[in-house]
């Protein structure tokens, strides 16, 4: 795809590393180690799409650092973003399986490295080795769970201002830095994108977001968020139900193998380019 930049390598210390404290569901775990035979590790930079909506995914993305938001074209020129996606998540799995375009596209959100499993290889692996069928099988039904959730989410009657504390308490479950003041938060979205996720206009958002200031639920800072007061965001917002589904779904501390797996290599094999890394392809805007 055009204007592909191969991002630079990440350091020692982050790459191939999850999110501190990153719980893995044992279903993903056994799948991500039965991708070690065909898995490359590739670094994205900003704005890279991995797949597009409407088209037949390259192959499957395991996302080990950064961050990804997922979203579809509406009538008009509009966009709906469904979902902004942290380390952990599987992207291109069912249009893999089921040979089916893309029912999204997935645009990375800043320098982001995965495990990458070319489509062919990924279905002669399930071929060979059959039992794999099982993990994959249990990653989408946690997808389906997710889509479903969705659904709930964006067809909701709840007021805008529970939309976006139920978003924004979504997002500090995952990605929260807590300190002596309460919680730090560093914004994935623009308050425009904030906007399209949550289906009002970005003069909305700002208006929710300097009303939460005015009550001291929040600071602002930039495109950072101090939560000063996480009771009350919590008490606006639905997102205690999917805090404790979580918290349920991610028992299972990860695997230190898991781990070791991601980061045997930290750079795609050598190969034909056409059934290589996508780094050697264009697949990338």
């Amino acid at each position: 795809m055009k204007n592909l930049k191969k991002a630079g390598t990440f350091s020692k210390s982050k790459a191939g590393l999850f999110a501190p404290g990153k719980t893995w569901d044992k279903s993903l775990t056994e799948f991500v180690h039965a991708l070690e035979s065909v898995k490359s590790i590739v670094n994205l930079p900003k704005h890279a799409k991995l797949m597009e909506e409407g088209q037949l995914p390259e192959g499957i993305f395991v996302l080990l650092h950064g961050g990804v938001k997922l979203f579809v074209a509406l009538k008009g020129g509009k966009t709906l973003i469904l979902r902004v996606v942290q380390s952990g998540e599987v992207l291109g799995l069912s249009a893999t399986m089921s040979t089916r375009p893309a029912e999204y596209t997935a645009e990375t959100l800043s320098p982001t490295q995965f495990l990458y499993v070319p489509r062919k290889d990924f279905l002669t692996l399930l071929e060979i080795h059959p039992e794999i069928c099982i993990s994959v099988v249990e990653v989408l039904s946690h997808q389906l769970r997710e889509a479903v959730s969705m659904i709930h989410y964006s067809s909701g009657s709840q007021p805008a201002a529970e939309k976006l504390a139920d978003l924004l308490e979504s997002w500090i479950i995952e990605k929260g830095e807590v300190t002596d003041r309460g919680t730090d938060l560093k914004l994935p979205l623009t308050q425009e994108e904030i906007g399209q996720m949550i289906g009002v206009s970005r003069e909305t958002v700002s208006r929710l977001l300097a009303e939460f200031e005015e009550q001291g639920i929040l600071e602002l800072d930039g495109s950072r968020v101090h939560v000063l007061k996480r009771h009350t965001l919590e008490e606006l917002s639905a997102a205690k139900v999917r805090k404790v589904e979580k918290g349920k779904a991610g028992e299972n501390q990860t695997d230190l193998a898991l781990t070791e797996a991601a980061t045997a290599s930290e750079t795609p094999p050598k190969g034909d380019p056409g059934e290589g890394t996508p780094g050697k392809r264009e697949f990338l805007h």
